[in-house]
């Protein structure tokens, strides 16, 4: 009975085991399996807003001045002179400006052809001329090679004469030049024929006896000349080597003959004479082999250096050739968009700048005032113009100093007046910005003032107006939720699946509208940024 018990609470104790495991199994094996929501970077349109309130007041002169000082060269309204909304009135001397205007436009329109052609993808012309390009650089290229190689060729055909020539007038300077100079000049015991007393007379004697052992060296190398391109090289250093060994002895010969004792003037002169012409014979030999071994080098480095080209521009047009089969990549795609927004964004600099070289009239109205003429030099932020507006109500709104820099004429503006309600919107514009601060509660503001586009018998003086500026815009650009940007140290990145676990992917961003921001590089249209999961 005991043994019963004993087994069945084994058995027991197994089965609450496995049914444990199992359990543990479903809640931390598949309760755990993570799961995210994704959202697409897609293209779309991001305005930068800033909203304020403000009141409606009767419209008042609006005054208008150059953002830059420079000299007047246009005029086109006088006092009493009707004007509509965007004429222009003024303008400096921006002749600089439309020149680097144009010059951006024109690296604009580079870019954007560029970026059309890298999203239409290689044309079959291009694609032959590629081809074509390859099969010349291939033809360039063995000519190349087949001249260096005659080049070439040429200088190691002139060897065999050069050595041989240099053999003939070292086997003269030394067997008959110097003949009179030594008796036994052919053993291994030569001797001179007159006395020194000094060790020049040693030193020739000996010398002599190694020249005829070089002589000899050099002619059994010339008469086993070989014509491959290395034994030749080897021939012209050995006989250089030859050579100055019997230079050497000429010079120790020259040297006895000057200090022999009761040798006659005569024969001295004659020995002098003999001698130095060995000397300068040998000379010239050594100089010939030195020039055509320079000859040589320098042909192989012109040859080395024109083959090296040829081989660097057929491969630039094999690689050509391979990038206009292979088509463009999505990251070439995507690099050449940033240019172009690059590009752009230098467009909008020189409009920008140029914008301030001109003054329009920000509302339709009547100018009061006019205090420039033509040529006259105009300091920045002084008033040239007042327009009183045509319309009845203008509004003024206070901006924080954290959002001010935003702000600039002729910003459009979408207004509600509470009065009216939310549904009826108006629109208008930014006509003038105070350059002074104003202070709220122990806070920096400055003061704006926007004017209707159309008149509306509803407005009223002192309502409460409610202003979104949009301060700036950008159409057709890579946008993503703005709280999906995160950031360390100082940088923007988003989470990204990538391998089955998440990567923190480095983005650069650009405007910020009110939920989405522009993303200007690190993703790609349609790549998916993890929203939230678990």
């Amino acid at each position: 009975m005991k043994t019963f018990i004993k087994q069945h609470y084994i058995w027991t104790s197994i089965i609450i085991l496995v049914v444990l495991g199992l359990g543990a199994w479903i809640f931390f094996g598949s309760g755990q399996k993570s799961s995210y929501e994704l959202t697409k970077v897609v293209k779309g349109d991001i305005s930068q807003i800033v909203s304020v309130t403000g009141k409606v007041r009767p419209a008042d002169s609006v005054e208008l001045a150059f953002e830059k000082s420079g000299k007047i060269a246009y005029i086109g309204a006088d006092i009493g002179d009707k004007v509509s909304a965007g004429q222009r009135l003024a303008s400096l001397n921006n002749s600089d400006v439309l020149a680097q205007l144009a010059q951006a436009q024109a690296s604009l329109d580079k870019e954007e052809v560029k970026l059309a052609e890298l999203k239409a993808g290689t044309r079959a012309e291009e694609l032959q001329i590629a081809q074509t390009t390859v099969a010349n650089a291939e033809r360039t290229l063995a000519d190349v090679q087949s001249k260096a190689e005659v080049d070439l060729n040429n200088y190691y055909d002139d060897v065999e004469n050069i050595l041989n020539d240099a053999y003939v007038k070292a086997d003269d300077a030394v067997n008959k030049q110097t003949d009179e100079l030594f008796t036994n000049d052919s053993s291994d015991s030569p001797n001179l024929t007159f006395y020194t007393g000094s060790q020049a007379e040693t030193n020739a004697e000996s010398k002599r006896r190694q020249a005829g052992v070089e002589l000899a060296a050099f002619k059994t190398e010339i008469d086993n000349l070989s014509t491959s391109q290395s034994s030749l090289d080897l021939a012209l250093t050995k006989g250089e080597g030859h050579l100055n060994i019997i230079l050497d002895f000429l010079n120790s010969a020259s040297t006895a003959v000057n200090e022999a004792i009761g040798l006659s003037a005569t024969n001295q002169t004659n020995y002098k004479y003999y001698v130095n012409a060995g000397r300068t014979n040998v000379s010239a030999a050594l100089t010939s082999i030195s020039t055509q071994k320079q000859y040589i080098s320098a042909q192989k480095a012109t040859n080395q250096s024109n083959i090296s080209g040829a081989q660097n521009t057929l491969a630039a047009a094999q690689d050509q050739l391979a990038l206009k089969r292979a088509g463009s990549t999505a990251e070439e795609v995507s690099a050449q968009e940033a240019q172009v927004k690059y590009a752009q964004a230098n467009v909008q600099n020189y409009q920008a700048a140029l914008s301030k070289t001109i003054i329009s009239s920000p509302l339709d109205g009547i100018v009061t005032k006019r205090d420039i003429e033509l040529g006259e030099i105009v300091a920045a932020n002084t008033t040239v113009y007042s327009i009183l507006s045509a319309a009845k109500f203008e509004i003024e709104a206070n901006v924080s100093e954290n959002e001010i820099a935003k702000v600039e004429l002729g910003d459009s503006v979408s207004i509600t007046l509470d009065a009216l309600g939310s549904d009826e919107k108006f629109v208008g514009k930014i006509v003038k910005i105070d350059p002074a601060e104003t202070i709220v509660s122990g806070v920096i503001y400055y003061k704006v003032t926007s004017v209707f586009d159309m008149e509306d018998s509803r407005i009223k003086s002192g309502m409460t107006a409610n202003l979104d500026i949009q301060t700036e815009q950008k159409i057709g650009v890579l946008t993503l939720p703005y709280y999906l940007v995160k950031e360390k140290d100082g940088k923007k990145y988003v989470q990204i699946m990538e391998n089955g676990g998440i990567k923190e992917q480095p983005v650069q961003t650009g405007l910020e509208g009110e939920t989405m921001v522009e993303i200007i590089s690190g993703l790609s249209e349609g790549q998916e940024v993890i929203t939230n999961g678990q």
